[in-house]
């Protein structure tokens, strides 16, 4: 095995849920108010639905296939060749994730802490740190995660709780005002951020229970979803439907509007948490590309993978142009990628009789 590190279940846990608040800390809850206005809070529990039979799916791939990941299992069901090409979609899509998150809270650091700074300056300096923990592997991540993730869900529920005297129930009626198409859409919607989970397939393999990545996933992303609920009946219920569809990195803008003085701490918490979500990214990448190229280790490939990555990212050097991909681009690759190409490949493992 490449990676010679073990997280356990607990570490697995708070990995996956750092990458879901990472993406939700953005413009997810944003974006999924302008689809479904106050019908959000259904999209967001569609979503979670939608994600739990995707764990299932995932999970169970991981025990059928014992000791492989997502990439080297790929290759034992559909052979040398079609196999590494999917293989390829799998890396390319943690690679591409790792460049939004990346680009995003570039984005973020610029508007709010440190506006005159170059964009290529502050996005170099979260490559290099994003790329120093990808290159001490895996344990680490899973370290910095399991420090983070306990302060990211107590920062939000205590947020959720200041909020509450400023709720206003029927800001958040009426319900269905246009029917069940928005909701469904708006879930899918939802499900490609929680789909990024599926680097969960890659986790697998060096968890000491592997056999709990269902629990892992289900845990993480319920509470995923209830961090991404929590934003966005605060900022419904508290802020109005306007606020709401306009706000930029939400949850921060709450915690001003509420003045409980705590923004600039969950910021450089959501920062942190960000820049390990990247590194998970990063590291699964160049995992990938070393089992589909065959490598004795995946190291050498991560200093690479980040300047590929930053250069990549500097495509997005304005808020208008990430927003536009993230909305319009991102969820047609994510539903293929997370939806469609795994379910494939347990369909075809299971006719073809493959085993790990």
């Amino acid at each position: 095995m490449l990676e010679k590190g073990i997280i356990s279940t607990n570490q697995f846990i708070w990995m996956l849920f750092i990458i879901i608040t990472s993406v939700a800390f953005l413009q997810a809850p944003t974006l999924v108010v302008t689809y479904t206005e106050r019908d959000a809070w259904l999209s967001v529990t569609g979503g979670w639905l939608l994600d739990v039979f995707l764990a299932t799916v995932y999970a169970y791939m991981g025990i059928r296939f014992a000791g492989q990941n997502l990439v080297q299992y790929s290759i034992t069901i559909l052979g040398k060749y079609m196999g590494r090409l999917v293989g390829s979609i799998f890396v390319l899509f943690f690679l591409m994730v790792g460049i939004l998150l990346q680009s995003a809270m570039t984005q973020v650091i610029i508007s709010i802490l440190l506006p005159r700074s170059p964009f290529v300056f502050i996005m170099t300096i979260m490559f290099i740190i994003s790329s120093y923990a990808a290159r001490n592997g895996i344990e680490i991540i899973a370290r910095v995660s399991e420090l983070l993730g306990p302060f990211y869900i107590f920062s939000i529920v205590l947020i959720g709780l200041i909020a509450i005297p400023n709720i206003n129930i029927e800001r958040l009626k009426p319900q269905l005002e246009h029917g069940l198409q928005p909701i469904m859409s708006g879930s899918l919607f939802m499900l490609c951020f929680y789909g990024i989970c599926i680097i969960m397939t890659m986790f697998i393999p060096l968890c000491n229970k592997p056999e709990n990545g269902f629990i892992a996933k289900v845990q993480a992303i319920s509470l995923g979803a209830i961090f991404v609920g929590i934003v966005v009946i605060v900022s419904i219920g508290a802020f109005g439907l306007d606020f709401a569809q306009r706000a930029y990195a939400p949850i921060y803008q709450i915690t001003r509007m509420l003045n409980i003085r705590i923004e600039i701490i969950f910021l450089l918490i959501a920062i942190g948490s960000g820049i390990i979500a990247s590194a998970m990214m990063i590291w699964s990448f160049s995992l990938g590309i070393s089992n589909i190229m065959g490598l004795s280790t995946y190291k050498p490939l991560i200093y690479p993978a980040s300047i590929i990555s930053l250069g990549l990212g500097l495509n997005f050097q304005n808020n208008v142009e990430l927003l536009h991909y993230i909305q319009n681009t991102f969820p047609s690759v994510a539903i293929i990628v997370e939806l469609v190409l795994v379910p494939i490949l347990l369909i075809v493992a299971i006719a073809l009789k493959k085993h790990g």
